[in-house]
């Protein structure tokens, strides 16, 4: 009792001490004189930038947001109420919000469920342990859009904890082990690869802020599908090739076994979410592939992507089966909105804005500090360079802080190198889901640790193996589209 007293003790005493010095950045970093090209209000800014990037990393993420906002608000950039309205009334967070709300409605439907088992109980993956194991990790990859995350994770466990019983792997063996941590590998890989959900909106929106230039999601989610592909394949051959594990007791497996006993065939409602989650992505790919003088650009590109969500949730909501709407709003809100997010980009995104404009100088000094490192760097190296730091870094310390960190640091300098600045943009939104190595990490890397079937030296052991094959899979593919894009 005694030990855990003392335990507490000192987590409340970190805690309080990482958050004075978050609260010192926020409204007293801006007090010291500027330095070289930096204005007195540009070390107001960096001073907020940096406070909400610790906080965030060391202490928790709802009310250093809100302080953000505050401090914001109080600085010599804007006003209070421009600040509130930067933030809270922002395209960004509206998108937010209604994708919460569809996205929370199709997890429930289990629609995305039942199209991952539809997947992995096809016939042709009998008696092939390789294909069967590639196919898994791909399967739940891709359902990850629909499923969430952490559904994923928990539903494909689920699903390997049935396989293992009925073929007899146990606990502490190495395919067990392997399979584990790649299922968690599948759902954060396939989390990144849906731009406009989640706090990589709040990424996107720093991107946008840096450049001038919003984010495209067709060419980020073509480019994170073929990333995240690779990476399942180059995963499932470690797990056979590199790590040698055994793959003899799904010889004879019949995949079969795995179908529900539920439904053998879509509901109405799930059919509904689907077709909305696919019109979603249909009008992204049309709206930022197509002409902007096609038949019928006009209308849509005035919707904008914001209009759409919320047009989508409209027709939900109006259309009724059985005598009641296909989304039920008001119930979705209470379980499916993250504030966490929403309060993050509220922050994050203006004081972003306001960190790479020209009244701060912070453009014009990192100019200065980096010019001498980046100049004369080739392409691939650079590229190299970004994405070897972002997944080492994104298992340091929080994905969101080290992203915000690095978009203003890196991006200034892609014009120099003849490729489009989007690629770095992609590589650090995409690649900043990698965390989950270290146990502070991320939030998705609890649940390796309290998961009783591998040992934290798997964790390190398989873990920074797929690092690896991430950081493999990432160069050549963002190297050729710099080519493209």
């Amino acid at each position: 009792m005694m030990a855990n007293a003392r335990g507490v003790g000192e987590k409340n005493l970190r805690y309080y001490i990482c958050g004075l010095i978050g609260i010192f950045f926020l409204f007293g970093f801006g007090k010291i004189p500027a330095v070289g090209p930096l204005t007195q209000v540009g070390m107001q800014i960096l001073g907020i930038f940096i406070g909400l990037i610790f906080m965030w990393s060391t202490v928790d993420l709802i009310w250093p947001s809100l302080l953000g906002i505050v401090a914001f608000g109080m600085s010599d950039y804007l006003s209070m109420g421009e600040a509130i309205a930067a933030g809270l009334g922002s395209q960004i967070v509206w998108m937010l919000l209604m994708l919460m709300i569809l996205s929370e409605a199709i997890r429930v439907s289990g629609v995305g469920e039942y199209i991952a088992r539809w997947i992995i109980t096809r016939k042709f993956l009998n008696g092939r342990p390789f294909l069967f194991t590639f196919i898994f990790l791909w399967c739940f990859f891709v359902c990850t859009i629909l499923l969430g995350t952490i559904a994923e994770i928990f539903l494909s466990w689920a699903i390997f904890y049935s396989i293992a019983e009925m073929v007899g792997y146990q606990k502490g063996e190495r395919y067990s082990g392997a399979m584990i941590i790649a299922c968690l590998l599948a759902g954060i890989v396939g989390g990144g690869m849906v731009p406009f959900q989640g706090w990589m909106l709040a990424l996107c929106g720093a991107y946008g802020q840096a450049t001038g230039t919003p984010i495209n999601y067709a060419q980020y989610m073509l480019i994170a599908f073929i990333i995240g592909s690779l990476m399942m394949l180059l995963t499932a051959l470690a797990i056979k090739y590199v790590f040698r594990c055994d793959m003899s007791k799904l010889k004879n497996f019949d995949v079969r076994q795995l179908r529900s006993d539920g439904p053998s065939r879509m509901t109405i409602q799930q059919k509904c979410y689907l077709f909305s989650f696919l019109i979603i992505i249909i009008y992204v790919f049309a709206t930022t592939l197509l002409p902007a003088d096609a038949p019928g650009m006009g209308g849509l590109l005035r919707l904008t992507q914001a209009g759409m969500f919320a047009l989508i949730i409209i027709i939900q909501c109006f259309i009724r089966i059985d005598g009641k709407p296909i989304i039920n709003f008001v119930q979705l809100a209470k379980e499916g909105v993250n504030w966490n997010v929403i309060l993050i980009c509220s922050s994050a995104i203006p004081v972003a804005s306001a960190l790479t404009s020209d009244a701060t100088g912070v453009k014009t000094m990192m100019n200065n500090l980096l010019s001498p490192v980046f100049s004369g760097m080739g392409a691939l190296p650079f590229i190299i360079i970004v994405v070897v730091a972002t997944v080492i870094l994104t298992n340091i310390g929080s994905n969101i802080g080290v992203a915000m960190m690095l978009i203003p640091i890196t991006v200034p300098f892609v014009a120099d190198l003849g490729i489009s600045p989007a690629i770095i943009g992609i590589a650090i939104i995409f690649l900043a889901n990698m965390g989950f190595v270290l146990p502070g990490s991320s939030g998705m890397a609890p649940f390796l640790y309290s998961n009783d079937w591998i040992t934290v030296k798997d964790i390190y052991k398989y873990g920074i193996g797929y690092c690896l094959i991430c950081i493999i899979a990432a160069i050549p593919v963002l190297y050729i589209a710099s080519f493209v894009l």
